[in-house]
């Protein structure tokens, strides 16, 4: 009786999972609780608002991260790079971005043209490396608190009046490896706290070569701009000065023939690449402020001449890495009053890696009493007693290899003892053997010489002397007056 009624309760139970089993089949699937409230974008997909994002590879969003910012409220960063985003993507005129979106990369697609967005709070926006070829007028007018756009390595070839409009906070941007070869008045006036502005490797040289104008007024830049690049533009010239706040210029690669309208307070220059046969005088004005000088890779650079550093008291870093045919540093290259102790340099780290440089004049000695740092590696350095001076700085740490001589050939430079410094001449096979062929040709001249010689003041064989007598047809004769009637 007890096994008969264990056993219906089994097939009791049996049949109630199966039951069960088909109701939950027939029932719809659901991917969430009923409490989650699922939040599609058209970039992010959120399965929890601003708490969850998915990041599958394999969907057609982008990645989305949220996190908190430091005052506790959540933040989004949307990174859309190389999803083959095109023009197509932007279904409406207008891209409404999630809330609290503060950065959006959208670099490294097939854009041509630059999407209309919308975020009250965006503060980063990328697009570069697409090809976009124009800036619509006012098409970033609904992102007003941006503060750095990227778009360089498009295809922009002008940069309108109002192609800036509507952001009156950003403070960088970069229009760098583009095709501009035009910029109108005032294009940057409507970016009232732009600090960093980057247009290397544009075609700008016939646009600022053939006006003196100053790109401050030009452009509409303000005061507050800090750093410009402006390298390979194809410059021969550029007037910056009414860049009271410059602080960083960097126009290396360019055909600069003279710098003499810079701002007074800059304090970091770059003019890398410059194709000029020696650095003279008034090639740089007076910079009061500039810290850090850098004439990497000049390929046609010999020499810095006399007063080419004069005027530059605060200079403490030059950087002439690359320039592999400079072979010569005037010794008043800082000007004479560092010799008389009437001024000091604040020269502490000398970058000559790469060059030419084979001594250095001891009267540099006064200019490198601040020194700390002296780079000279792959220079074809002469050690002996002219580079003694250098030797014997206190608190310079020099790194080179000496060429020369054979004693001191691959030695660290700061390694040697001062006293190793001596200039002995060095006789090497081929100087000997010219010199005994030299010996040998002179005394040849020599024997020839007064061969000839003796052979001038010899008389010839075939000269006769006779003396002349009475009775010789070569004696003298008198006439008298008388005969000489007859006759």
């Amino acid at each position: 009786m007890n096994r008969a009624a264990l056993l219906l309760f089994v097939l009791v139970g049996c049949c109630l999972q199966v039951l069960r089993a088909e109701e939950e089949e027939d029932a719809p699937a659901t991917d969430a609780p009923a409490d989650v409230r699922v939040v599609v974008s058209h970039l992010c997909h959120f399965k929890k608002p601003l708490q969850d994002p998915t990041d599958l590879d394999d969907d057609q969003y982008c990645d989305c991260d949220v996190h908190n910012s430091p005052a506790g409220l959540p933040e989004v960063q949307i990174d859309c790079r190389k999803h083959q985003l095109g023009d197509e993507f932007w279904q409406e005129s207008s891209e409404q971005l999630p809330q609290g979106t503060v950065r959006l990369d959208l670099s490294r697609n097939a854009l041509t043209v630059v999407p209309r967005l919308v975020g009250e709070q965006l503060r980063y926006l990328n697009l570069g490396h697409n090809q976009i070829t124009t800036i619509p007028d006012k098409v970033f007018g609904n992102v007003s608190l941006l503060e750095e756009l990227d778009l360089s390595s498009n295809r922009i070839e002008m940069l309108g009046t109002d192609a800036l409009a509507g952001l009156p906070n950003l403070k960088l941007i970069d229009l760098s490896s583009n095709l501009i070869a035009k910029i109108e008045v005032n294009a940057f006036s409507n970016a009232l706290h732009l600090s960093q502005l980057r247009l290397s490797n544009n075609s700008l040289g016939a646009f600022f070569n053939r006006t003196e104008a100053d790109l401050y007024l030009r452009l509409g830049v303000t005061n507050r701009l800090a750093v410009l690049e402006m390298e390979r533009c194809n410059l021969t010239d550029i007037n910056l000065s009414s860049g009271v706040g410059l602080e960083r210029a960097l126009l290396g690669y360019n055909r600069l023939q003279q710098l003499s309208k810079l701002p007074k307070q800059l304090a970091y220059l770059d003019i890398s690449g410059t194709p000029i046969r020696s650095l003279p005088a008034k090639f740089l004005p007076h910079l009061l402020h500039l810290e850090s000088l850098i004439l990497q890779d000049m390929p046609i650079l010999y020499t810095l001449e006399e007063y080419a550093l004069y005027g530059l008291p605060r200079l403490s870093m030059l950087n002439l890495q690359g320039s592999r045919n400079l072979s010569t540093i005037h010794p008043h290259v800082f000007g004479q009053n560092v010799i008389r102790n009437e001024t000091d340099t604040e020269l502490k780290r000398l970058i000559l890696k790469g060059t030419n440089i084979r001594t250095l004049n001891s009267t540099l000695q006064f200019a490198f009493e601040n020194l700390r740092l002296l780079d000279i590696r792959g220079a074809p350095l002469r050690c002996d007693c002219q580079l003694r001076w250098l030797r014997e700085l206190p608190n310079l740490m020099t790194l080179g290899v000496c060429v020369k001589p054979n004693a001191l050939r691959d030695k660290r430079f700061g390694t040697i003892d001062p006293h190793q410094f001596q200039c002995r001449a060095e006789q090497f096979w081929i100087y000997t053997v010219f010199n005994v062929l030299l010996a040998i040709l002179l005394i040849i001249l020599v024997s020839i010489g007064i061969f000839l010689i003796v052979r001038a003041i010899r008389p010839k064989p075939h000269v006769q002397l006779r003396t002349v007598g009475a009775n010789s047809p070569y004696a003298r004769v008198t006439i008298e007056p008388n005969r000489a009637e007859i006759l």
